[in-house]
């Protein structure tokens, strides 16, 4: 086996791996690795490259297949979606008998874990869209991480998910909370990958910053 036969067969398994990981669930949320025949799936990767389709397999039939299939993944989104609907329901009705735990009347959760100074928002002081600087950590309500900060982030507090933004005008500077967001004031029906649809989530957070 020469080199340069190596190298493709190495480099055409790591493209086909970054497009599984990075692009596929983007352009088709859901998917997952058994609702495909990998076989396929790289010659179809191949093939529209070189912009030459088996005409055996796009046929006729193959917009029904495709309209099958969204439909399958749709039903699968929906299912998904109401279960973490009825977890997250179950989750804050606990969580919000927790002593220390604050509900505010938009259905937001949070708990005080450092109180911080006595600077908070104001929108006379501050605009209507300040910079927060924030450090976090967002967790789903198994525990699963879906995403954190590695060091301080700043960004417009009108530019996150609703519940993030009335946390951040809540909170002093200096202070940390632990936050409860329900799906209509995160993602909703719309949860990104992991994250999925209508999921609860929540946040540790520490507000660091504000400035106009």
């Amino acid at each position: 086996m020469s080199d340069e036969t190596e190298m493709k067969k190495v480099m055409s398994y790591l493209i086909g791996y970054r497009i599984g990981g990075q692009m596929l669930g983007q352009m088709l949320p859901g998917v997952q690795a058994e609702d495909l025949v990998g076989e396929l799936l790289g010659r179809g990767l191949v093939e529209g490259l070189a912009g030459k389709p088996d005409r055996g397999i796009i046929n006729e039939q193959a917009d029904e297949c495709q309209r099958q299939f969204i439909a399958m993944l749709q039903e699968r989104s929906n299912a998904r979606g109401r279960e973490n609907l009825e977890k997250g329901r179950k989750y804050m009705e606990e969580n919000g008998r927790r002593e220390g735990v604050v509900t505010t009347e938009s259905g937001l959760q949070y708990e005080v874990l450092v109180p911080g100074g006595d600077v908070k928002y104001d929108a006379a002081v501050h605009g209507d869209a300040p910079t927060a600087e924030v450090m976090y950590k967002g967790t789903l309500v198994d525990g699963t991480v879906f995403d954190q900060s590695r060091q301080p982030v700043k960004f417009n507090i009108r530019q996150v998910i609703p519940g993030f933004t009335e946390a951040l005008k809540l909170m002093p500077v200096g202070a940390k909370w632990r936050v409860t967001i329900p799906s209509n004031l995160a993602y909703g029906a719309n949860g990104p990958g992991q994250i999925g649809p209508n999921s609860t989530l929540i946040f540790e957070m520490e507000l660091l910053g504000l400035e106009k």
